[in-house]
């Protein structure tokens, strides 16, 4: 058994003969997952105790009280999923948030999103989903893992009791959110000191301490709430107190969150979508998420080169790449959404006939229309470039979406990868939508609330606009890949958008390249995801051949995997009982 964390420089890897590995972006959610299989667990026990000790020691990225999605392969059985995904309320409307009009207002506080009057679906008490995520991991331990659920809770709870030292990234992170903490009683209790300042900046600084000694942040509350579902269980989440208290702390600030949201949060478990990727296939989630997109980009990819190929190695393969993930990001930015409240075209996205008409486009190196006009998730919103409805049959009928405007992609994120000497992996990415969530932390639960409301379009009469207990279209994309040669894979980032283009390619470097974990990471990759397309330093001598894409280069540096590039990591079962894990470092190291 080993660890891996972003303390060591660019990649974190190694081959393992022991009962599994587990790799996360923070040492201490590693050593949980370990802690696992030296008390004779599998991989989702690991994974699930470093995802639960992740929601509590990383509130810049993720929450228990998020959402998010987990997908397991096993010997014997069909690839699984568990969908904890984003939700709103049932109290939620389409016409909730109050737009601003265009030339007004400040600048919105996350990164793309169409002005809302005063960032509610970022900050404050409507910003927040439905609690998913702690249920979502409960629920998985019970029915996949082989331990006793108290023995998996117990790091988190450690951690939650005990307190963890907040880095530097986390001290950044709360300084650029500090008026948003300061305006929330618990929040600013956990996360501030007396001085309205974040915990350790004042050391950080270098007043008063030792540099590097930073003082604990303990969550005494969230403690409790985890002990109370150790002993109890799923269902205690569902209804009873924690259901309870999260509905009348809600009510308390203005929120719209009620019991039966709750009662209603139950992940959906059920065989994973599957697209047949070259000698591979690729498991994924049906639910609206990034899968979506990395598999249609996946689609069109092998389409255009029907010989397995690296985009790297040349630039007109590279132009290929990035024009594959600009048709499929196009597609996702006008017709993703719930398909269950809206038609939404996803077996005619994937289908083989759709994947070689948009593979013409490729090789004929036509970008998308229109791309260069501004924001692609604004342009294309109201706008559609391709029809895959035309694959449906004679009978189907193109939806007409015509928002006012459109909410663009959040950051933040976590993601856990985990395999074990049997052979089975789970690949598990959950969120808080935001940096601190919406900011606001449960007195009586300790649970951070999400913001995963700005992941709709604010504006009505998009594929992916709110509606009462709606599923918002998510950037998080966790996937599985099972190889010819009996290799699994589990893989996934954080990043916010930037997750599609980084999972597409790190398929594609294990797959086409028959690489290793470390080595996929190690292979420069770039983002098609925004108006422009971004290029690290390393491929630069391809730029010419995609100069037209609008082109951005970011710098080498000693991180060679700035979040420009997302955080991905890896785990795979090699056979034999073999695993290997990798992962990217990042710009906020543990």
């Amino acid at each position: 058994m080993h660890a891996h964390s972003t303390e060591r420089p660019a990649i974190a890897t190694r081959e393992n003969r022991g009962s599994g590995t587990v790799v996360a972006p923070h040492d201490q959610a590693v050593q949980a997952g370990l802690a696992m299989y030296e008390r004779g667990g599998n991989a989702v026990d690991a994974a699930v105790a470093a995802a639960l000790v992740s929601g509590v020691i990383e509130p810049t990225e993720t929450t228990l009280a998020g959402s998010g999605f987990a997908i397991l392969a096993e010997e014997g059985r069909e690839p699984v999923e568990i969908d904890f995904g984003p939700t709103a309320p049932l109290a939620a409307s389409p016409g909730m948030f109050e737009l601003e009009e265009p030339g007004r207002g400040a600048e919105p506080a996350v990164l793309g999103l169409a002005p809302v009057v005063g960032n509610a679906n970022v900050d404050g008490p409507l910003a927040s989903g439905v609690p998913r995520t702690l249920l979502g991991l409960t629920t998985a331990q019970e029915r996949f893992g082989a331990l006793p659920r108290e023995a998996v809770f117990g790091p988190a709870i450690e951690a939650a009791h005990s307190g963890y030292r907040p880095d530097a990234w986390h001290i950044t992170a709360a300084l650029s959110d500090i008026e948003r903490l300061r305006a929330d009683p618990m929040a600013r209790r956990v996360f501030l000191d007396d001085r309205g300042l974040p915990k350790g900046a004042a050391t950080a600084a270098g007043y008063g301490r030792t540099f590097g000694e930073y003082p604990p942040i303990m969550q005494p509350e969230l403690g409790r709430t985890l002990e109370l579902v150790a002993d109890r269980g799923a269902d205690c989440l569902t209804r009873g107190e924690i259901a309870e208290a999260l509905a009348a702390s809600s009510r308390e600030r203005g929120g719209i969150l009620a019991a039966e949201d709750l009662e209603r949060s139950a992940p959906r478990i059920r065989e994973a979508r599957l697209l047949r990727y070259r000698e591979a296939v690729v498991a994924a989630s049906h639910a609206p998420s990034g899968a979506l997109t990395e598999l249609q980009a996946l689609a069109i990819w092998q389409r255009a080169r029907p010989e397995p190929a690296l985009p790297a190695d040349s630039g007109e393969g590279l132009r290929a790449l990035s024009l594959a993930l600009r048709h499929a990001f196009a597609d996702r930015y006008h017709w993703l959404g719930d398909q269950a409240l809206r038609p939404v075209p996803v077996d005619e996205l994937l289908s083989d006939e759709y994947a070689a008409e948009l593979a013409r486009l490729v090789e004929q190196g036509q970008d998308v229309l229109g791309w260069a006009a501004g924001a692609p998730w604004l342009t294309y919103a109201s706008h559609a470039v391709h029809d895959p409805w035309r694959h449906a049959g004679e009978d189907a009928e193109t939806p007409v979406w015509r928002p006012a405007g459109a909410n663009g992609p959040t950051s933040g994120t976590t993601h856990v990868s985990a395999a074990d000497a049997e052979g089975r992996v789970i690949s598990i990415t959950h969120t808080a939508a935001n940096h601190f969530g919406s900011g606001i932390v449960c007195p009586r639960t300790g649970l951070l609330l999400d913001s995963s409301m700005a992941w709709f379009n604010a504006a009505p009469g998009a594929a992916n606009s709110i509606a009462p207990g709606a599923r918002a279209l998510a950037n998080m994309g966790p996937v599985v890949v099972l190889h010819g040669d009996g290799t699994k894979s589990a893989i996934g980032a954080s990043g916010g958008r930037r997750i599609v283009s980084a999972v597409a390619q790190l398929v594609i470097a294990l797959v086409d390249g028959g690489m290793t974990a470390a080595d996929a990471l190690a292979t420069p990759r770039i983002d098609a995801s925004g108006p422009s397309l971004i290029l690290p330093q390393s491929l630069q001598r391809h730029a010419g051949r995609v100069s037209d894409l609008g082109l951005r280069i970011i710098p080498e540096s000693n991180d060679p995997y700035p979040m420009d590039f997302s955080r991905p990591n890896i785990a795979r079962a090699l056979g034999d009982g073999r695993t290997e894990s990798a992962i990217a470092a990042s710009q906020h190291n543990s």
